[in-house]
């Protein structure tokens, strides 16, 4: 998550970066549209640096995490979380590479893992209050992903420079009724930073400082209903948008912060999924 969800060492998705607004069903196209492609069935060249897609099954309360933005099967399949859970992603510990986490709206709680693997939480953060979403990055720029929410109620950000309760060490005013928080390193400039996707609009709002003010980029691509998500897809330490669509399980993914057809496109997973991205553990070396 998240978070699409930056390079996620630096900032992440969610994703998104894991945040499902409602939608309507509808019969997935042919024909290319604006800010989307089809995938395509060769495999497409990934960065070993890049941030890559993920998905998670709430029915199972499953993450499956691919190595390649393209068509595949997840090469890391990971158990975590309990109905209801909203998932998430970042580098916890500083490691460089993105594991797996969820936020339990129940109890206003993240629990994250330091490993792509089955087992409890190694990390437990109760923060925000019912209602909140959550949305996590490197804020400080210190390496390390540590946790956040929007409170829609407020169009306020609140974000913690450590993985541990207590108050918010940012607050930033941003954004408008309807809108879905998303983070990431906009400006690729080790830090993340806030951002906005309307999904009635189809537009990010993105912010290079944790401070309020007008969006420094504004980026209107997908349709409506789709998902947000961010990463760094080439792997050039920026992070860049793109969206997933829930009733085809297509992700369309740009490589820069500009209105355009979709660099990438890849399906993976299925329809009910919610996306995510992260650099993976496996992927790469450091």
């Amino acid at each position: 998550m998240t978070s699409h969800f930056p390079n996620i060492s630096l900032a992440i998705l969610v994703v998104v970066s894991g945040i499902i607004p409602s939608c309507t069903s509808r019969k997935p196209e042919r024909e290319t549209l604006p800010g989307q492609t089809q995938p395509q069935p060769q495999a497409q060249p990934t960065s070993p640096k890049a941030v890559t897609i993920g998905v998670y099954k709430p029915a199972a309360s499953t993450f499956f995490l691919h190595f390649t933005n393209s068509i595949g099967f997840g090469e890391v399949v990971v158990p975590f979380g309990n109905a209801g859970d909203t998932p998430i992603a970042g580098d916890w510990d500083g490691d460089g590479f993105a594991t797996i986490g969820v936020y339990r709206p129940s109890d206003s709680t993240f629990y994250l893992r330091n490993k792509n693997s089955a087992g409890g939480a190694d990390i437990t953060v109760t923060f925000g209050k019912k209602g909140d979403l959550p949305v996590v990055g490197d804020w400080d720029g210190n390496g390390s992903v540590t946790v956040g929410v929007y409170r829609p109620e407020e169009f306020t950000f609140y974000l913690r420079n450590s993985n541990s309760s207590g108050d918010a060490d940012i607050t930033v005013p941003f954004g408008q009724k309807g809108d879905l928080p998303v983070a990431g390193d906009w400006d690729g400039n080790g830090t993340a930073t806030i951002g906005v996707f309307n999904p009635d609009t189809t537009t990010f709002s993105l912010r290079n400082s944790n401070t309020p003010g007008k969006a420094d980029i504004t980026v209107v691509f997908g349709r409506k209903g789709d998902f947000p998500i961010v990463g760094d897809w080439d792997g050039n330490g920026t992070t860049t948008v793109g969206v997933f669509s829930p009733d085809s399980a297509l992700f369309a993914l740009r490589n820069t912060n500009a209105a355009g057809n979709a660099d990438i496109g890849a399906t993976f997973g299925v329809p009910g999924d919610r996306p995510l991205a992260g650099r993976w553990v496996q992927q790469a070396s450091p």
